[in-house]
């Protein structure tokens, strides 16, 4: 039996090209693993920019903070404005901390790959160079303070006064790696291949947005006095839909900004862990389905579709989900125009469509269509004619195998 079977061929895509494998080091540099750590990064730096242009710029961004605490010591502080975005205006504060909070991931991604030796040796020269900056020029003035006048003395004020530069520069980098916490951790997660980076990106985010709808809550809000008017709230009666789909107006502006963050942080959070899936899978292989073409053929089959998925239904998602918060717009306004009678607008403009329970109502009308369509429709044949109009060559090839034989 063991002489019966043989070694098994690489895959080789044609002429002189080089095998292909599922070992780590040929699979990180596959095209469709990279293009998912892009799609990734993308919607990490799209999901940032939407929460921050959401609810950040003009209310609590970082550069008013600065501000504030240069107001507080009376002197500016040492990060200069092209580092924080001080002196412009909108969302292009945050370009630039941006860019360097993705250089900063890259760079704890790059570190994360080298050896546990070659760490330790990054973290203690981290870490000597913090303490020197902390307290480097203060202990050398006092240490030569004291060996010139032979005279054994605390530090006097001019030298504590050292402690004031490295105090605020390392207060103002905490602050913008505060700020910067879901980019830098993001990026470290997807191209450092660390699941619990990743669920620190989402997490950060999600607990900012649940902590921001507490402090907005009007009750809370009121008792924060100025600083409570300084945060953007969502207006809790629902204006007029501005933005819709082949004439039909399902949402505002807002409610667009909303399913634009749910919709990033699915597609960051699906592409990340995806990648992290698919070469863990290839790496718990047995060393001769590495090497096998069936197997090869089979991981190119599940990141192209995983692709097309990620792109197709995710986008799905987010045009579902604006209809569903219209959908009884939509309604009413076929009543209106299929019986013009008024109760379909007197109904429109009643209080109760026009707060959250509206949009909650409009929701489960959707829901519950949807679950009645899943009933009435078909689907197993639809999508099986669908299947057999995209491959008829499978069905002409599995129609000509069967041969019956008569007796």
């Amino acid at each position: 039996m063991a002489d019966e079977v043989g070694l098994q061929s690489d895959v080789t895509i044609s002429g002189n090209a080089r095998a292909r494998t599922l070992h780590l080091k040929t699979l990180r540099k596959q095209w469709q693993i990279i293009a998912l750590q892009i799609v990734a990064t993308v919607a990490l730096v799209g999901m940032y920019l939407e929460v921050v242009s959401t609810y950040v710029v003009g209310s609590i961004d970082h550069t008013m903070l600065f501000d504030s605490i240069e107001l507080l010591i009376g002197d500016q502080l040492p990060l200069n404005d092209w580092f924080t975005g001080e002196g412009r205006s909108g969302l292009s504060r945050f370009f630039v901390p941006l860019a360097i909070g993705l250089l900063v991931g890259g760079i704890m991604a790059l570190i994360a790959f080298q050896t546990p030796k070659t760490q330790q040796r990054i973290k203690l020269a981290f870490i000597i160079t913090l303490i020197t900056m902390l307290v480097g020029r203060l202990a050398f003035s006092w240490i030569t303070g004291m060996l010139f006048s032979f005279d054994l003395r605390l530090p006097n004020s001019g030298e504590l006064e050292t402690l004031e530069w490295p105090l605020l520069m390392i207060m103002s980098i905490l602050i913008m790696f505060v700020y910067l916490l879901p980019v830098i951790m993001g990026s470290r997660g997807i191209w450092g291949l660390s699941r619990r980076s990743i669920a620190w990106a989402i997490g950060f985010t999600l607990l900012f947005l649940g902590i921001h709808a507490i402090l907005t809550f009007p009750l809370i809000k009121s008792q924060l006095g100025e600083y409570g008017g300084a945060l953007a709230t969502l207006e809790s009666q629902v204006s007029a839909p501005t933005i819709g789909l082949f004439g039909l107006k399902l949402v505002t502006n807002e409610q667009l900004d909303l399913i634009l963050i749910a919709v990033l942080i699915l597609v960051f959070q699906e592409s990340a862990f995806g990648v992290i899936r698919y070469l863990e899978y290839a790496f718990r292989l047995p060393e001769s389905c590495k090497r096998d073409p069936e197997y090869v053929q089979q991981m190119d089959n599940m990141l192209n579709t995983h692709l097309k998925h990620t792109f197709g239904f995710l986008g799905l998602t987010g045009v579902a989900t604006m209809v569903a918060l219209g959908f009884h717009s939509v309604l009413l306004g076929l009543v209106s125009d299929s019986t013009g009678s008024q109760w379909a607008g007197q109904i429109s403009e009643s209080i109760e469509l026009s707060l959250t329970y509206g949009l909650v109502i409009s929701a489960v009308m959707f829901l519950s269509i949807m679950a009645l369509f899943r009933f009435l429709i078909p689907w197993q044949r639809i999508w099986g004619l669908i299947y057999s109009l995209r491959n008829p060559t499978e069905n002409i090839a599995s129609s000509a195998e069967k041969e019956f034989i008569e007796i």
